[in-house]
């Protein structure tokens, strides 16, 4: 499931290929769908796989390095593009709509709580001047006001990059409405588990990290305690990842704290650094 079309064809292509080299069993499927996570119960109604529950779900958030490539979709900082930063192409609202129409307070809240920006206020005036001077149409005009308010004494190139990074964050999310989007679909996803399915989300931020902690509490119930899981010597291999546990009425988180990127995955993709993956199994 995504809801950009793109990412949604590159990932049919590979599981395809998959499927052609694995040979799995006749009945198996791989159905992709260019839908949200919020509408998994619908679509598993559609193809009659609610009635005993789904075993496994995984949400990977944020974008993927080939949305970050391609300067035409908006999202990359350091590549001059037009402010477009939408997930899903067929959306109306574009990150040039935010900057040139919202009201600047919202523009300047957008940056506080969602880019967790601390210099917002600085840069909600300078976006106001350059709106006033005819507006902003390209990553690359945004990227010189970001630039023009980050002097060389605050972490010079690293500093605007840092600042830069955190404002497209916020953009994105805004453009997206992921945080809204990501507060509903672990409910969605978790209402469609069989008993003892497990729901897996990795996050990119901490903004991100946040709210899935929030929420797998919310899921499991208000009474969940927490559990030091002992490992013993003939277990399954696979689950000796499994440490500390925070047991519920509906089901136990399995991560108390999320697991992170290894070394050796890092310096396979720098981009999976901030990665933190955290799940969930439903009682």
């Amino acid at each position: 499931m995504d809801v950009d079309p793109l990412a949604l064809r590159m990932a049919r292509s590979r599981i395809n290929a998959a499927i052609s080299h694995s040979h799995p069993h006749p009945n198996f499927q791989a159905l992709t769908f260019v839908k949200n996570f919020r509408h998994i119960r619908s679509l598993l109604t559609q193809v009659d796989h609610i009635s005993s529950g789904v075993d496994g779900i995984l949400m990977d958030l944020g974008m993927s390095s080939m949305q970050v490539n391609n300067p035409a979709r908006g999202f990359s900082v350091l590549a001059n593009g037009p402010l477009d930063m939408r997930m899903d192409p067929q959306a109306s609202l574009k990150a040039e709509d935010i900057l040139n129409s919202w009201p600047d307070s919202e523009v300047g809240r957008i940056l506080r709580d969602y880019g967790e920006e601390r210099n917002w206020r600085l840069l909600q005036n300078k976006l106001a001047q350059a709106r006033l001077q005819g507006g902003l149409h390209s990553t690359g005009e945004l990227v010189d006001v970001i630039r023009s308010t980050t002097p060389g004494t605050k972490g010079g190139r690293q500093g605007w990059i840092k600042t830069a990074t955190r404002v497209f964050q916020a953009l994105r999310i805004a453009v997206n409405d992921e945080l809204k989007t990501l507060e509903d679909s672990p409910h969605a996803c978790f209402d469609c588990l069989a008993p003892e399915g497990r729901l897996a989300v990795i996050s990119f931020h901490s903004l991100e990290d946040r709210i899935v902690k929030q929420v797998f509490l919310k899921i499991i119930g208000e009474e969940g305690r927490d559990s030091v899981r002992k490992i013993k010597g003939g277990e399954d291999e696979k689950e000796l990842w499994i440490r500390q546990t925070i047991q519920g009425s509906n089901g136990t988180i399995l991560t108390k704290r999320p697991i992170t990127p290894s070394e050796k995955e890092e310096g396979f993709n720098r981009r999976r650094r901030s990665a933190k993956l955290r799940v969930i199994q439903k009682l």
